[in-house]
């Protein structure tokens, strides 16, 4: 007999986060372009020594590391097993059926993903110059609105929101509206530098910034990340979420690979680099460039172009490399491009001059 599956859930498609393939290029996933730092390496292998224990609950020395590094208070960090880890335990404690999530319509989809699951509404807010409208975004809450998730830099995009402008996004929301602001890749912003939107958290917004150690740090396969909360959240959030689901190895790689500094500054500043070269060529091969402060830029193909980016997809699929499609974005012409290794740049240059000499 089968099992009984939620209405909500039954409705849904599976979330699909993009093609994989061992034999292929992969610039799809917007993975570090970078190992991560070898301290972190070490302090992984020396970790599973001790596997055979649970790791702290608490993640107490992790917490201590990012309080320390950042200059924050760490009663208000919350760690998981990357950054979507906390955004479900955030979901699970605001969203039930009739509250609703504000996200963007070109914004990181598994925030809606958990608001369906919920029962809840996910509600999109259109952004035709692929940048966040915040004025929109406040327009669109209403009573029953329980979080309100943006991300900056956002993904796919790649555009960045400015802290004052945030500033005034929090300011203008209700008490009871949760803003969930995704700093995924705030390490690449870098022009010019500003101070992280964690400081919202300390002028008593009601706000949850949330990090990862999978992009700048490398780390994407030890799933680690964590978030910079208000204390009501914190201890809403230690109520729902799972046990020491981030891992000893995991915890002993993201200390070590916070404390190289130099390290980290380097992938930042290697990769902007890529990301600013890959740029020039896209637009020197004719093609239309979002300019963004991630570790991926989206290019979109010119209607003087005959093909689509499906077709673009296709052909530099079957000569080795993977981007990301980005149609369920209602994107039918662009594509979303990891900024990779040197190697993997030069390669995507070469395959892109074939490509498109057709187009």
């Amino acid at each position: 007999m089968p099992f009984t599956v939620r209405s909500t859930v039954r409705k849904m498609a599976a979330y699909v986060s993009g093609e994989n393939a061992v034999d292929m290029i992969q610039l799809g996933f917007n993975e570090s372009a970078f190992p991560p730092s070898p301290k972190a390496i070490e302090a992984a292998r020396r970790a599973c020594h001790d596997t055979r224990r649970y790791n702290d609950e608490n993640y107490s020395a992790l917490k201590r590391a990012l309080a320390d590094h950042h200059g924050l208070d760490e009663d208000r960090i919350v760690c998981g097993a990357g950054s979507m880890d906390i955004m479900r335990d955030l979901a699970a404690c605001c969203l039930e059926p009739g509250r609703t999530l504000v996200t963007g319509r070109l914004s990181y989809a598994f925030p809606a993903v958990l608001a369906r699951a919920a029962g809840a509404e996910a509600r999109l807010v259109e952004e035709p110059s692929f940048t966040h409208d915040v004025d929109a975004f406040t327009d669109a809450v209403t009573g029953n609105c329980s979080i309100l998730y943006i991300a900056s830099p956002n993904n796919p995009t790649g555009t960045s929101v400015a802290l004052a402008t945030l500033r005034r996004l929090a300011e203008a929301l209700p008490d009871h509206v949760l803003l969930m602001i995704d700093a995924a890749y705030a390490d690449y912003v870098t022009t010019p530098p500003t101070p992280s939107a964690d400081v919202l958290v300390d002028e008593g917004y009601n706000a949850a910034v949330l990090h990862t150690f999978s992009k700048a740090h490398g780390l994407a396969g030890l799933r680690t990340g964590w978030a910079y909360a208000g204390r009501h959240v914190v201890e809403a959030v230690a109520k729902v979420r799972l046990p020491g689901v981030l891992s000893v190895p995991a915890t002993a790689a993201a200390i070590a690979s916070l404390a190289d500094t130099g390290h980290t500054t380097q992938v930042v500043q290697q990769t902007c680099a890529l990301r600013e070269r890959m740029t020039a060529r896209l637009v020197e091969l004719g093609l239309d460039v979002v300019p963004g402060d991630g570790n991926f830029l989206m290019a979109g193909l010119p209607q003087s172009f005959a093909m689509d980016a499906e077709t673009l997809y296709q052909r530099v699929k079957a000569r080795g490399i993977l981007l990301r499609r980005l149609a369920n974005f209602g994107l039918e012409r662009h594509l979303r491009i990891t900024i990779g290794p040197p190697d993997d740049m030069a390669a995507l240059d070469r395959v892109l001059t074939e490509v498109l000499a057709d187009a």
